[in-house]
């Protein structure tokens, strides 16, 4: 077979473009292992996370904590009232304000159907007086009064039913202290709640929990913000149950606004008794990982173990723990998501390997 000049161009370029391939391959090398080194999420040196006693742990040596940044606070003593988180949620008042506005019509028939009723028994004895007075009336005349006069009544013993009716309703549904609140027309508290200055919110407390706890204090706030925790002022028991809890249901009012019908609440809810003693978790220590919040406290110069921290209540400037923490216990402040990052690797280098 003989070669041309186009096979020997061919071979040439070939040549070129397997030079320029091994030369793009050998310069992207870094790239292609991972990215840039120096992540901002990455502990500046070597360290090593592992398990210790059946916790999780990261060892990080001292350069490395200066160089990332990462501090620590001893963790102080505090007090709390002994106190329990229930849970609630908003009361849509709009099922409310329709029986309240049916009632009030009702209501309203009826005391003009009993001026009727006055007028037409008035017209009946005087025909009666005239009847008997010599007959100065006919019997067709009397019996006409009287007829209308029964019908008159008829007409307001039904409507007063019909408001009587609404107002049961309203009773089996929202408790006599609301529904005396619906029934007229000049409530301000009634008024408050429907102009959403303040808000009506079902409580479902635990049935062991002492009777006199739900006229205690309590404070609530959203579920999802609790920090806007304020006071909440006892109504009266519910007569509605709350089917996603299980215990005994309160009705209370909030003042001010920040809440919306339907969203879920949480309340502390003070038991009285000697405060409970425990440690204070601030809140710049706590990182949160499936679901869950933890601390790291730091067993050593260079060893870090992650601690479960308990949710339940929480305070100004961070978590009231009861059990779990020490006072004198150093926590991480800054740095907590570094050691978590740096945690996660290993557990996910394991499961590579395995």
């Amino acid at each position: 077979m003989k070669f041309s000049a186009s096979h020997a161009i061919i071979a040439v370029m070939a040549v070129i473009i397997a030079v320029l391939s091994w030369t793009l391959i050998y310069f992207a090398r870094d790239e292609l292992r991972g990215g840039p080194a120096g992540h901002e999420d990455e502990i500046q040196t070597r360290s090593a996370a592992g398990i210790d006693a059946g916790r999780a742990v990261v060892r990080v040596p001292i350069e490395s904590q200066k160089a990332s940044g990462i501090a620590t606070q001893l963790l102080k003593a505090g007090k709390s009232d002994a106190a329990t988180e229930v849970y609630g949620m908003v009361m849509n008042l709009q099922p409310l304000a329709e029986l309240r506005g049916r009632y009030l019509a009702a209501a309203a028939e009826a005391r003009a159907l009993r001026v009727g009723v006055a007028a037409a028994e008035s017209e009946y004895q005087r025909m009666e007086m005239l009847h008997r007075d010599d007959r100065n009336v006919s019997d067709q005349a009397l019996k006409l009064a009287e007829a209308r006069y029964r019908t008159e009544l008829a007409r307001q013993a039904a409507a007063e039913q019909g408001a009587a009716s609404i107002r049961d309703a309203m009773r089996s549904t929202w408790g006599d202290a609301i529904t005396e609140w619906a029934a007229n027309t000049g409530s301000p508290m009634l008024d408050a709640l429907l102009q959403q200055r303040a808000f009506l919110l079902q409580l479902v407390l635990p049935y062991d929990l002492p009777k006199s706890a739900a006229r205690g204090r309590i404070l609530v706030a959203p579920a999802m913000a609790r920090e806007n925790a304020r006071l909440a002022r006892f109504i009266a028991d519910s007569p509605q149950a709350d089917p996603s809890l299980p215990g005994e249901t309160y009705f209370y009012v909030v003042d001010g606004a920040g809440f919306r019908a339907g969203m879920r609440v949480a309340a502390r809810v003070g038991l009285g008794g000697k405060p409970v003693a425990g440690i204070i978790v601030p809140g710049q220590a706590v990182v949160w990982h499936a679901g869950k919040a933890w601390a790291y406290l730091k067993q050593d110069e260079q060893t870090f173990a992650r601690h479960e921290v308990a949710t339940a209540e929480e305070i100004d400037g961070g978590w009231f723990n009861s059990t779990g923490f020490q006072a004198g216990d150093e926590v991480v402040i800054s740095g907590a998501q570094l050691l978590l990052s740096e945690e996660l690797k290993y557990q996910i280098r394991n499961e590579n390997e395995d």
